[in-house]
């Protein structure tokens, strides 16, 4: 008896407990789940209330590549039109929808419908989770890229303003802050302005600007959206020479620094495109700079280079001859041609370098493609002078040929910016490193 006495106490003292737990739960409006779906309804009736739909500045790689624009316009609890600056393709459509038999047509399509959905990981969080070009193009793998470009189509929404004209995010994957802001017109008018912006001013240089008493000069890498800076600070009591490339997105005005450049407490955070092109004026009104155009523009033209012994110093042909024998002894074996093309030609999206490649030991099979995006500018001042830097690889060609490209890549950048200068008595030109001026130059022949 004492046994059950026990017993019945402490189902007594357990069933308490549980009242007593149940009665100090939220309920209604108040209970944590009923909570968060009223979050859901309110942030999806804000993005579904604006006109013209919403802009979004993505920011993928950590900032690296720069910003793209987008636009997006919710059109119901779960379907979006998305729009970008930078894609478009022709796609094939019928001339009338409600009449089969009456043919179809191609146009050039620049917005894409998708899904979006919300659900609750670490907060409300935003996924367009079926594919749309202009947004998953920056996330979608590739041969060698798990991540593509390491964009994000996942966001977590932070908080909204009281006027509820922006919308905080942040990148799932990157961790980058962004804001999706309310658009006050048309945005295909927006992102066409956007897109003048780029066509002005890709591989331009300006004139120097003066931050903090020290004179910065600015090329500009308009496809990988990032501005080359270079000036000089004083560093333990020597000068110290400054080289980076800060990334940038475009407005319809201008550019915009992701983070500003600041020098002796002064901060450059961008500037905006006069009406003829000729000059930029800083944002906060106080500079006007020229854009330079260098005599070659490899973000439109294209050259070849040679890298044969007796186009080439010793230090450029044993460059190239070493990425020969890395790709031999790879795991895919083949031969590199002693060319490479440079620039922007045909159809490519982007500019970029092509190497050529055929199988060993067999070099009458078919030759094909090792292609990386890189972006070219120019320097302000030296009409002939091209810089380089890297965007991203172009298919599975890198995959199979990676170790030996990234040789090449990491010679090509260190000694650049290069000059392209005439030769005596030969119609081709020679492209020599101005990078390091107290060494012999590193230099090939170019036909351009």
């Amino acid at each position: 008896m004492r046994y059950n006495h026990y017993i019945w106490s402490l189902a007594l003292a357990l069933g308490l407990g549980a009242c007593s737990q149940y009665e100090e739960m939220p309920s209604g409006g108040n209970y944590a789940s009923t909570a968060m779906t009223q979050e859901e309804k309110d942030v999806s009736n804000i993005l579904r209330s604006s006109q013209h739909g919403w802009s979004l500045v993505l920011i993928p790689d950590e900032g690296n590549h720069g910003g793209i624009n987008l636009s997006m316009k919710f059109t119901s609890d779960k379907d979006v039109v998305v729009a970008s600056e930078e894609y478009g393709e022709m796609v094939t459509v019928p001339n009338d929808p409600k009449n089969p038999g009456a043919g179809t047509k191609q146009i050039y399509q620049t917005e894409f419908t998708s899904n979006y959905h919300f659900s609750h990981n670490s907060g409300l969080r935003l996924t367009f989770d079926t594919f749309s070009r202009p947004l998953h193009y920056y996330s979608n793998p590739n041969w060698g890229l798990p991540n593509g470009y390491n964009g994000d189509f996942e966001f977590i929404v932070e908080k909204v303003s009281e006027d509820k004209n922006v919308i905080y995010l942040k990148g799932c994957r990157t961790g980058n802050k962004m804001q999706l802001i309310r658009l006050k017109a048309n945005h295909a008018t927006y992102l066409s302005k956007t897109q003048e912006i780029k066509e002005a001013l890709k591989g331009k240089a300006l004139s120097p600007l003066q931050l903090g008493g020290k004179e910065v000069s600015i090329s500009i890498f308009g496809y990988a959206r990032q501005l080359w800076v270079r000036y000089t600070k004083a560093e333990d009591k020597t000068t110290k020479a400054v080289k980076e490339n800060i990334p940038f997105y475009y407005t319809d005005k201008g550019i915009k620094l992701i983070t500003p450049l600041e020098i002796g407490g002064q901060k450059f955070e961008g500037f905006e495109l006069s009406e003829d092109k000729r000059t930029v004026k800083t944002l906060d009104g106080k500079q006007t700079l020229t854009v330079f155009s260098g005599t070659y523009d490899l973000t439109e033209g294209s050259l070849r280079a040679s890298f044969e012994e007796d186009k080439s110093n010793s230090e450029a042909h044993e460059m190239f001859k070493t990425l020969v024998e890395i790709q031999k002894q790879d795991s895919y074996p083949a031969l590199f041609w002693f060319m490479a093309d440079m620039g922007r030609w045909g159809r490519s999206r982007l500019p970029q370098v092509t190497l050529y490649a055929y199988p060993d030991p067999n070099p009458n099979n078919k030759t094909f493609y090792r292609t990386y995006y890189l972006d070219y500018t120019s320097v302000y001042g030296q009409p002939n002078q091209v810089h380089i830097t890297r965007i991203i690889q172009d298919g599975d060609g890198y995959f199979y040929s990676r170790r030996a490209i990234e040789w090449y890549l990491e010679n090509i950048l260190y000694y650049s910016p290069f000059s392209i200068d005439p030769i005596p008595n030969k119609t081709v030109k020679k492209m020599s490193s101005v990078a390091d001026p107290t060494n012999e130059p590193f230099y090939f022949e170019v036909d351009i």
